[in-house]
């Protein structure tokens, strides 16, 4: 009892110590945000290098305007490998194979093979296939990252799978036996074919033919279903382009842009850029999208071969476009993300990374995904477009009694039907976040006053992607406990109202 006393006195004597100090209540909390999107159940996914077994490079997908940064995962390592996006996960590897929550950047789990991975995954009913550096070929669980199978080449494997009728195809760095085909469900060996050098192109597969290039110059067809030869092209230098398959034509970089007829391998066209082309094509819209060493990024007419447009980048372009509503999506050298217009190669925006973008982007449900490198980690990005909670509705007790536990409710919804919490500022120096709630359903929340006032409660809705709604505010007014009305000390805290709340905090005053 008098060491509550003494306490009182003690803290009394401190702030009649402080009676000139000015304290200034903040009602507001400065948080860096970063905009999002939010899914929906119909959705053209993204589950393999260059979209689809036939390279298309090309989503149905809407596709941000601006460079909006939804989130950012930084990984282990450099991370040259594409992402693949399906179910609402994403895949992308560097030595480990990531698996994040597609919409929030989540960390779900990782696998990590016995070198780095340049490949890019496939994800097909739900397994995740991958080559890498340790001479294999894996299946992973795509829920959990569980081992299922591996494969062993007999060298790297840096070329990205492709997935169709129930095989694996992939290409691998030894001098022979550099194409492959496995049971997709049990990694067993059904052909090889040996081209004359390193696969490090990733193989198109399309009407029961596989097209892939070699670092022996040549382009090749083989049967998918027993590996036999069926014709080559020679081009002008080694390809580690990948082809694009559309209307019977294959589309791959080397010396120059070539097109050639997909039954037969005969030449229809090329186009020579300033340097060599490790891009792989993008086919969309009539048009060839494929960028150069020469650090630029090319469109060209997919019948003939005609230049239409190009637009110059700061560095060498490796990256492979992703085409999606209009848009051409690119990485570049010069440590940046590029958007530009499909139609005219007019710039909309891009994204300095700081580091190089030699991964391809990939585009679904309305989000462009991308990794970037620097020497020993690397990201990766999101970005997309995305509405803010609108402003909350607050309802509850506007005048009432100190002490006592009085409820509110938080109301407000999110345009892209997200989730929200609130940040409730209650304007007597305290504050809080909620739980998630679905949007258009009410947040109730309580809280006590401890000093008399005039108090403003004010309330943001913040949606899952961080993006912030403006201020709802609510006015209340607490007078004072009845029970205290005539106290002595009562009317001497009302000098120091900072003095009544930490009392009150302390179990001390009553």
């Amino acid at each position: 009892m008098y060491r509550n006393i003494l306490i009182v006195v003690g803290i009394t004597i401190l702030f009649l110590g402080m009676s000139n100090t000015s304290f200034i209540a903040v009602d507001t909390v400065n948080i860096e945000h970063i905009n999002g999107k939010s899914s929906c159940d119909d959705v053209d996914w993204w589950p393999m290098f260059r979209h689809d077994p036939q390279h298309s490079g090309f989503s149905t997908s809407d596709a941000p305007v601006t460079n909006n940064v939804l989130w950012k995962y930084k990984t282990g390592n450099r991370v040259h490998s594409s992402p693949a996006v399906a179910d609402g996960k994403l895949y992308i590897c560097c030595v480990s194979v990531y698996c994040l929550d597609a919409n929030t950047g989540d960390y779900i789990w990782n696998y990590t093979t016995g070198e780095s991975v340049s490949s890019s995954p496939a994800v097909v009913n739900g397994k995740v296939y991958i080559g890498s550096d340790d001479f294999k070929v894996y299946c992973l669980d795509g829920n959990t990252g569980d081992y299922i199978w591996s494969y062993k080449t007999e060298h790297e494997v840096e070329s990205s799978p492709a997935v169709a009728d129930g095989r694996v195809y992939i290409g691998s760095s030894h001098y022979n036996d550099n194409v492959y085909c496995l049971d997709a469900n049990t990694g067993d060996f059904i052909w090889s074919y040996s081209t004359g050098d390193q696969v490090k192109s990733s193989p198109a597969v399309v009407n029961g033919k596989v097209y892939i290039g070699s670092r022996d110059d040549n382009v090749y067809c083989l049967d998918a279903n027993t590996g036999d030869y069926v014709w080559n092209y020679t081009t002008g230098d080694s390809v580690g382009s990948s082809p694009a398959v559309a209307d019977g034509k294959v589309y791959i970089g080397s010396d120059s842009v070539y097109c050639l007829d997909a039954n037969t391998g005969d030449f229809i066209w090329d186009y020579t850029t300033g340097d060599w082309v490790w891009s792989s094509p993008a086919v969309a819209y009539g048009r060839v999208y494929i960028g150069s060493q020469d650090h630029k990024v090319y469109c060209l007419d997919a019948n003939t071969g005609g230049y239409i447009w190009s637009y110059t980048t700061g560095g060498s372009v490796s990256s492979s476009p992703a085409v999606a509503d209009g848009k051409v999506y690119i990485g570049s050298y010069d440590f940046k993300v590029y958007c530009l217009d499909a139609n005219t190669g007019d710039y909309i925006w891009s994204y300095k990374t700081g580091h190089d973008v030699e991964s391809s982007p990939a585009v679904a449900d309305g989000i462009v995904y991308i990794g970037g490198s620097y020497i020993n980690y690397g990201f990766v990005y999101a970005f997309g477009s995305n509405s803010p909670p609108d402003k909350p509705t607050i309802t509850g007790q506007t005048s009432g009694e100190v002490g006592v536990e009085y409820e509110y409710t938080f109301h407000a919804s999110d345009p892209d039907g997200d989730d929200v919490k609130y940040f409730i500022v209650w304007g007597d120096l305290t504050s809080e976040w909620t739980d998630f709630y679905p949007s258009g359903t009410d947040a109730k929340v309580k809280h006590t006053w401890y000093i008399k006032g005039n108090f403003k409660i004010k309330a943001e809705a913040e949606d899952i992607y961080y993006d912030i709604g403006p201020v709802g505010t609510l006015k209340v007014t607490m007078p004072k406990n009845k029970g205290l009305t005539n106290s002595l000390f009562l009317r001497f805290l009302d000098r120091f109202p900072l003095l009544e709340v930490f009392l009150r905090a302390m179990n001390l005053l009553r």
